[in-house]
């Protein structure tokens, strides 16, 4: 009896084994196929991205009427977005490649990890100052003589004159009482003669 009882219980724990180790296989293959099923949605969308991007590079300056509304809104995100990484620049002080993404120095002419060149941002051009009738105020051409509105002749348009730079103050130079040495503003004493620099008990 006692082996017929130990024959059972055998039997069951090696069911019960081989049912965990199926349900651990189930598992596995379960966990498989969703990875592969996540795999290849994330391609999917990659690839459906790819002809998004690629469908309004090609019709960007003259987009189908009936996009014409989703393309304004992505041209005004990637402005958007180019005023934005442009504010972080300035805070970061450094400059992202257009190319590759990474960051740099403001300096650089070129991307020091995929060598693209640094785009050159144009000088604002300097509007010339506005005219106004010093009478009545009124807005003047730039060559006009006369005010439109009262009638007053006009002064012509003074150029501002610059303002003449700071002349540099020459700094107090300790000179050696006995030899005529230039002293630096630290030094005790001569370094030709020995003698103590002015000043020093």
């Amino acid at each position: 009896m006692a082996i017929e009882f130990f024959d059972k219980i055998t039997a069951s724990v090696s069911k019960t084994v081989k049912q965990a180790s199926d349900g651990a296989k189930v598992l596995a293959d379960k966990n498989r196929v969703r990875k592969d099923i996540a795999s290849a949605e994330n391609e999917l969308r990659a690839r459906f991205r790819e002809i998004g991007e690629r469908f309004y590079g090609e019709n960007a300056q003259n987009p189908p009427a009936e996009y014409t509304d989703i393309f304004a809104e992505i041209t005004a995100l990637q402005t958007e977005i180019s005023d934005l990484q442009k504010e972080l620049e300035l805070l970061t002080g450094s400059l992202t490649c257009k190319n590759c993404g990474k960051g740099f120095a403001t300096d650089a002419r070129f991307c020091p990890y995929c060598g693209e060149p640094v785009p050159v941002s144009e000088p604002e051009a300097v509007q010339p100052a506005a005219r106004n009738c010093a009478a009545c105020g009124a807005a003047l051409a730039d060559d006009a003589a006369f005010c439109a509105v009262c009638g007053q002749p006009t002064a012509p348009a003074q150029p501002p004159q610059p303002e003449a730079p700071a002349q540099p103050t020459a700094p107090v130079q300790n000179v050696c009482p006995k030899c005529g040495n230039a002293l630096q503003p630290n030094d005790l004493f001569c370094g030709v003669c020995g003698t103590k620099a002015p000043g020093i008990d």
